[in-house]
């Protein structure tokens, strides 16, 4: 299952293994409305953003589709980006009004579009083995965790700001394999979670000892 929150309006976004978007209100308790992805695979990924009344969906067949969930269930799939190969670990909608579309697949490419144009308008290459993505809401960095065991830092030009294989210490064992990873919404903190059973907070600020 994944889902998307919409603080704003208190809407949840769910799908997963399913052939729809289901949106409930929270304060009603009910289902308020049911989007058709018009694809045969699952639901990998959901990011919304109230304002422009938009929803988009990475998919497991490689592909990102933006709806409008102002339009009927027939029309409301405005757009279809098919240029990754492989499972959409994650697609994201940035937040500012005219904010792109930023997702990345299994293989590492991680892929910008403007909702309104047809191709990418950009292509980050990262590592292939990918199996979560975060994307900072203030700052241009976003955050890569691989199942071969290691965390990579980008900046929006897709610039490694830094590596993390080992855990804290001189004796610091290896990290496992990332499950799961999150930036704070301010701060320069991300959170990653691994199967090691490990959770661990990162942050470019030094801590004092």
């Amino acid at each position: 299952m994944v889902v998307d929150w919409e603080q704003e309006t208190g809407l949840l976004m769910t799908s997963g293994d399913v052939r729809v978007i289901r949106i409930w209100d929270t304060d009603r308790e009910m289902k308020v409305q049911d989007i058709p992805t018009g694809a045969d695979s699952c639901v990998t990924s959901l990011s919304c953003h109230s304002q422009r009344s938009l929803i988009v969906a990475g998919l497991g067949d490689g592909s990102v589709r933006v709806f409008d969930r102002r339009m009927g269930p027939s029309e409301c799939r405005v757009m279809t980006y098919r240029e990754h190969g492989a499972w959409v670990v994650k697609a994201h909608l940035q937040k500012d009004t005219d904010g792109n579309v930023i997702s990345v697949s299994v293989n590492g490419d991680v892929r910008f579009f403007e909702p309104r144009t047809p191709d990418s308008i950009n292509v980050l290459q990262t590592v292939k083995g990918l199996t979560a993505l975060d994307i900072h809401p203030q700052a241009n960095l976003f955050a890569c965790g691989s199942m071969n065991q290691f965390i990579a830092v980008y900046n929006a030009n897709g610039d490694v700001i830094s590596n993390i294989k080992y855990y804290d210490g001189f004796m610091g064992q290896r990290i496992g394999a990332i499950s799961c990873l999150a930036f704070h919404p301010y701060w320069p903190h991300l959170a990653v979670g691994s199967n090691d059973y490990y959770m661990s907070i990162y942050s470019a600020e030094k801590r004092l000892r």
